[in-house]
């Protein structure tokens, strides 16, 4: 029979599971005799406040990070030293540490920027070579977004992947990753070894409601299980992410934001699947194929909206709480793209993802997608830990890793 009644939220973490999967994770002595399938589906990156704080406030309200406090700086003074053009000074680093971010800083003169552009649109949609159709399954929802620019579940998750690590095929974009005004700056904050991991483009389409706000470290977000990333140390500065205007960035069309100091703890999120006929009132709220909120503590008017030319970046730390404002324009389509950079001695992914397993990616619902041709470049320095084997490559100008 027909009802009237408002569909309710789907959990997405199922509490017995997480329960068992937990006190298992913790018998660490026996995980050796564990199948990798099975070890690495428990909770092995949650920690015992992560859990208290699910369980406590009824399955409202989760980190999708793990939780951890920032680590200041022994000095403020630049990591390495560089060529003046790029050069940070102490009062720079210390406004980074203060605030969670640094910059607008030029990459390219604007008209440089512009004229690429068109290429720069063509390869966000481009089919990948890197993840191709066939390399993972999508396991969500699939019905249509509502109102102008929405995307529906499927086509968010599909093309959110199909965006990723496009510099592994592009000379141009990798060349703009690895330009000194990124890499120098962000050396002078991590260190003189630097790998840089992921990219992604970012287009907001006219009509496109923002993006909620969220924070990472580790990328626990992917699997809700094992984390990403993996650091010596989780409360130290070991990733960084650059986020370049490839088209002017402004209010109106959907510009980055932040909230400043909000990088000094990783906070827990209200989090439900979306769905746009429940959230066609705030669908800024979306993250993926969720609807993600701060569960408390967080102001809209304490935000910084990051405004950007053409070819110009910012540098933040991701345990910045940051979102994307919606694009209310008629007309004017905004594209932004992020790299990501860490230390070398960061083990990326888990061998049962790099093996059989493949990647889960909760907030997208994609399942076992394969890593084979993911790389992760050295662009500048050494890789003396050598943590990722041979999955680390040395940058080239102009280098093609998966034509």
């Amino acid at each position: 029979m027909a009802t009237n009644a408002p569909r309710q939220p789907k959990r997405i973490i199922r509490t017995g599971p997480l329960l068992a999967g937990f006190a298992l994770a913790q018998m660490r002595p026996l995980h050796r005799f564990l199948p990798d399938r099975v070890r690495y589906q428990l909770p092995l990156s949650w920690t015992p406040h992560m859990l208290r704080t699910f369980l406590g406030s009824r399955r409202s309200r989760v980190f999708i990070d793990v939780h951890t406090r920032l680590r200041g700086p022994a000095s403020y003074a630049p990591r390495v030293a560089t060529d003046e053009a790029w050069a940070m000074s102490e009062g720079e680093i210390r406004g980074f540490w203060d605030r969670g971010y640094a910059g607008p800083y030029t990459l390219l003169p604007p008209d440089e920027m512009r004229a690429l552009a068109p290429r720069m649109w063509e390869l966000w949609d481009k089919p990948s070579s890197t993840y191709p159709r066939g390399s993972f399954r999508y396991v969500g929802t699939s019905h249509s977004g509502e109102g102008a620019g929405e995307m529906s579940n499927e086509e968010y998750a599909t093309r959110g992947l199909n965006a990723r690590d496009k510099h592994l095929e592009d000379p141009t974009l990798v060349d703009l990753y690895g330009h000194p005004a990124i890499v120098e700056r962000v050396a002078q904050l991590l260190g003189p070894d630097l790998l840089l991991w992921r990219t992604q483009f970012f287009p907001k389409y006219p009509g496109m409601g923002g993006t909620g706000w969220h924070q990472a470290t580790s990328y626990l977000n992917e699997t809700m299980r094992v984390a990403t990333l993996s650091p010596p140390h989780l409360d130290e500065l070991f990733q960084l992410t650059v986020w370049i205007a490839v088209t002017d960035s402004t209010i109106e069309n959907g510009c980055l934001r932040v909230i400043p100091g909000t990088h000094r703890e990783l906070l827990p999120m209200r989090v439900e699947e979306y769905d746009p006929v429940r959230h066609a009132e705030n669908k800024s709220d979306r993250f993926g194929t969720k609807i993600m909120r701060p569960a408390d503590g967080i102001r809209d008017e304490d935000a910084v909206n990051l405004v950007m030319k053409a070819g110009e970046f910012v540098i933040f730390s991701e345990r910045v709480m940051h979102g994307a404002l919606p694009n209310i324009t008629k007309d004017d389509a905004r594209l932004g793209m992020s790299g990501r950079y860490i230390v070398p001695d960061v083990r990326i992914h888990n061998p049962w993802v790099l093996g059989d397993g493949g990647l889960t990616i909760a907030y997208l619902r994609i399942h076992q997608l394969r890593l084979d041709r993911w790389r992760a470049l050295l662009v500048r320095g050494e890789d003396r830990a050598r943590v990722n084997g041979d999955r680390v490559l040395r940058y080239r100008p102009g280098m093609v890793v998966n034509p």
